[in-house]
């Protein structure tokens, strides 16, 4: 379940100028924004919107982690982007009118803030430095999505699951510590749960990684990285 709770405009406000993605946005365009909008806390494993739902609000992530979930016809799931603090995620379909294209779920406990639709559009048209910053995001995901498409077409199974664990890798505190379950990695890399633990297997007998209950530590990334030259 998913806990709105009002927040005073000048907390939002002290966010919202925190934010490189708010520099620049003139005073009265934060204070409007600042009005209308709130926090949201998404427990763990809560939605904060499904594919297919109606597009009211854009959200920017204060703390936490977001996962954007993309659904096939057939029901299988592929985690395509993680949002973390600072980044904004829905913001396409308020633009289009058009229904959400994915699902955001909470992957850690977190907590959002919520700009209406209205809201968003008004500062959009009066903003011009906040209208090319949210092209450039859009620009450099749809550059994101079209290297995994690329790598679902022609990339073989180890090559797509050592390319999701390099990039986690690369992206975490800790290198060389990944936490995540196989049935995560297989929502990442597209593949099924069966696969990457049997491929982990494969890895974990040539001395590559070791794997734990919801992780796993890669010893040697350069047999990885070979995988996918």
């Amino acid at each position: 379940m998913i806990d709105t709770q009002p927040a005073r405009s000048d907390s939002v406000l002290r966010f919202l100028r925190s934010q490189p993605l708010f520099q620049g946005v003139s005073p009265p365009s934060l204070n409007a924004i600042a009005r209308t909008s709130r926090f949201k806390k998404v427990p763990k494993g809560s939605f904060v919107f499904f594919q297919t739902d109606p597009a009211s609000a854009i959200y920017v992530v204060r703390r936490g982690a977001i996962a954007i979930r993309l659904e096939d016809p057939d029901g299988r799931e592929l985690i395509i982007n993680e949002m973390n603090r600072g980044d904004c995620l829905g913001e396409l379909s308020p633009l289009t009118g058009q229904p959400r294209s994915t699902s955001a779920e909470a992957i850690l406990d977190s907590e959002l803030l919520l700009i209406p639709r209205e809201t968003f559009l008004l500062v959009l048209k009066q903003e011009p430095a906040f209208a090319r910053r949210l092209l450039e995001i859009t620009a450099q995901r749809l550059q994101d999505s079209s290297r995994r498409e690329e790598a679902l077409a022609f990339h073989d199974a180890e090559q797509r699951l050592a390319g999701v664990l390099l990039m986690l890798d690369a992206a975490a505190s800790d290198r060389g510590y990944v936490s995540l379950s196989h049935e995560e990695l297989a929502q990442r890399s597209g593949l099924t749960r069966q696969t990457v633990s049997a491929i982990l297997g494969r890895w974990r007998r040539r001395g590559w990684l070791l794997t734990g209950r919801g992780h796993i530590v890669l010893l040697n990334r350069g047999e990885l990285d070979l995988l996918i030259d």
